[in-house]
């Protein structure tokens, strides 16, 4: 009778064993899943662009193959958010992509139900132009982290990032430097790196210089508006001479900042939630590149919470 029992036990304990191997190898095979939008209401970049209703664009390619190829994740790729963005079916999700501009056509209770969803652990995430997306939403912009401010660098621009966080895995494969040919944004209000961790930016000693030469090009301009406006007024062409003048008090630097802090990505707590951002995708160039996908990657795993990354807010380092 004891052996019998002693077998059952044996049995029992096997059976759930085995039981709990299995669910576990379960949880850890389960996919993540990614909602991608990629939907204009502003400027419509080319990354975007579908050759057809039923294809995919080079930015939704990527993402879907990256999900593939890692094994990581499910991409869902949509350019229609008000049918895609609802409590009820972002239930199905682990974090929410966007590359979109403009003022997305969502309810009050559609954004609600967004800010929920990453406040309450989940995570999002987005590449270049999801800062020049629902300026008219303050509270978009505190969640992912800033607003577009122009783009002094057009998308042809080679530009010298430097690392911050060369431990993140969005950023730990890119050394201490990177030189990359991208359009390039600054931010303004609510960016803020005391609520955020910069991961990379521009090198600032180059972007000085920058700045620098695009004072001295306003500043020649404006000179010789001047002289010609005063040669104008000296030959009674007073009307010709006011226009000049107006067209020299009109000339403003692009380059806003006069901190060096020229951000290019960074992560941020949101609630329970994570926020991954990278200002880098504009060209398509950079979406077939290998540094880029992995930096992409890199910040999804960390969103997923597959890989671990610090968030924490780093002042700018100075003298660098």
């Amino acid at each position: 009778m004891r052996i019998a029992t002693l077998a059952l036990g044996l049995a029992v304990a096997l059976g759930l064993a085995l039981t709990a191997a299995s669910g576990a190898d379960e949880k850890k095979a389960a996919k993540k899943k990614l909602l991608v939008i990629t939907e204009s209401k502003g400027f419509v970049h080319p990354v975007v662009k579908r050759p057809k209703a039923d294809e995919f664009c080079l930015v939704e390619k990527v993402l879907t193959e990256l999900g593939k190829k890692s094994g990581d994740f499910e991409a869902t790729c949509t350019q229609d958010s008000r049918a895609a963005i609802t409590a009820e079916n972002l239930k199905d999700y682990d974090a929410v992509f966007f590359y979109t501009t403009g003022e997305l056509p969502l309810s009050d209770t559609q954004k609600a139900d967004l800010l929920s969803f990453v406040k309450n652990g989940k995570g999002f995430t987005g590449s270049h132009c999801a800062t020049d997306t629902f300026y008219k939403w303050p509270e978009y912009g505190e969640m992912i982290g800033g607003y577009f401010d122009q783009h002094p660098w057009n998308e042809g621009s080679k530009v010298l990032a430097v690392i911050d966080d060369k431990t993140h895995p969005a950023t730990k494969h890119l050394g201490d430097r990177w030189e990359l040919t991208d359009e390039i944004y600054q931010f303004k209000v609510p960016y803020d790196r005391s609520k955020m961790r910069v991961l990379m930016r521009l090198e600032p000693a180059w972007a000085e210089g920058q700045r620098e030469a695009e004072l001295k090009r306003i500043d020649d301009q404006k000179k010789k508006l001047l002289a010609d406006a005063e040669k104008l007024a000296a030959d009674g062409k007073q009307k010709e001479a006011d226009d000049l003048k107006k067209r020299a008090e009109g000339l403003k630097p692009a380059i806003h900042r006069t901190d060096k802090d020229f951000a290019l990505s960074w992560v941020k707590d949101y609630g329970k939630g994570r926020v991954f951002y990278t200002a880098l995708g504009h060209r398509p160039d950079m979406w077939e590149s290998e540094k880029f996908q992995k930096h992409m990657l890199g910040g999804l795993r960390w969103v997923f919470r597959l890989e671990d990354g610090d968030a924490t807010p780093i002042p700018a380092p100075t003298g660098k």
